[in-house]
């Protein structure tokens, strides 16, 4: 179309240049947005179920190993106070004998030697015996154990203390020579009236205590956690003192005292098996005076417990969610292909 000068626009034949169309981008199609869409929500649940599990598993550990720890400390405890008291009751009775027999030890009539031993605490079992310098047994609570004319105790170490500095003393874990036992020793002198207190005593009472329901009794008192035991250790930690997972056959069972040293740490403790094969959790104290290490572990299997039916849950949310996500996809893509 023109326009003359007269400004009157009059048709013409004309045509205008053709436009040429923009080049289109081509890009991800709706489908292909859904199915990205999905598979980033499965990556983003797979990565936050981990974390949450991780997570799950170290508050596990964690709670297990602050209840070891109670546990152990506990039963450390016990037997720190037990032996200083075990020792004054001893000594006390070394006295009252003293007195009784007017420091004529050898002249005590049969009928006088009445010893007996009753559990002390977590002490559950011993033997009382009146022992002579020479390592003799003059009277004992268990004479049947007794060979006559013996003297199952001549130069033992923790005789030799009481007998040199009339002192008393408490020695182990020894093999007892009469009961075979593995045993803790616990002596003092029994003086003469009116002697020095540094003389040589005619004779020496002794408790020698049995160490193998030791772990037992330790576990009936204190544990409040399933599966828990303790294992108590000399102070090399190369021999067990008791243990509660089996008694009568880990008793004086030799130990790898490096592996054992680990359960002492105060915040990670150490995953170990105990001598049946199981594996726990360990976590360990010291005891008093002795320096034995009681150790306090929960099977793994209850340790993770928590965290396995949390795991659970994460699973059914997670698989929740997925299936959730694809529905959604399914259906977003069939509305597509219907277009």
């Amino acid at each position: 179309m023109t326009t003359p000068a007269d400004g009157i626009a009059l048709p013409t034949s004309e045509h205008p240049p053709p436009v040429t169309p923009r080049p289109r981008r081509r890009g991800w199609s709706l489908r292909a947005h859904i199915l990205s869409i999905v598979a980033a929500t499965i990556v983003l649940v797979m990565l936050a179920g981990v974390l949450l599990t991780a997570k799950d598993y170290n508050r596990a550990r964690q709670s297990a190993l602050l209840s070891a720890r109670f546990e152990a400390r506990l039963a450390a405890n016990e037997i720190s106070t037990s032996i200083p008291d075990l020792r004054a009751l001893i000594v006390r009775s070394g006295a009252s004998v003293g007195q009784a027999t007017g420091g004529n030890i050898a002249a005590l009539p049969p009928d006088k030697c009445n010893l007996n031993f009753k559990e002390f605490r977590s002490f559950k079992s011993g033997v009382l015996h009146i022992v002579l310098p020479d390592g003799g047994v003059l009277c004992s609570s268990q004479p049947s154990d007794l060979a006559p004319g013996a003297h199952p105790y001549a130069g033992a170490t923790w005789l030799t203390p009481v007998v040199q500095n009339a002192s008393a003393t408490v020695v182990g874990p020894l093999r007892d020579p009469v009961s075979r036992k593995w045993a803790l020793f616990v002596a003092a002198p029994i003086p003469a009236p009116g002697q020095p207190a540094t003389a040589a005593p005619p004779a020496i009472i002794a408790v020698v205590v049995d160490l193998t329901p030791l772990g037992s009794a330790l576990h009936d008192r204190f544990t409040g956690v399933g599966h828990l035991e303790f294992l108590v250790t000399n102070a090399k930690r190369d021999r067990v003192v008791s243990d509660s997972v089996s008694p009568a056959r880990n008793a004086a069972h030799a130990l790898v005292p490096s592996q054992w040293a680990h359960a002492d740490s105060q915040k990670k403790g150490a995953l170990l098996r105990d001598l049946d094969g199981t594996q726990r959790l360990y976590e360990g104290s010291s005891v008093t005076e002795l320096n034995w290490h009681v150790y306090a572990g929960i099977a793994k299997s209850e340790v993770y417990r928590p965290a396995r039916a949390a795991l659970h849950d994460h699973l059914v949310a997670a698989l929740i969610i997925v299936v959730g996500m694809g529905l959604v996809a399914i259906s977003g893509i069939f509305t597509v292909a219907r277009r």
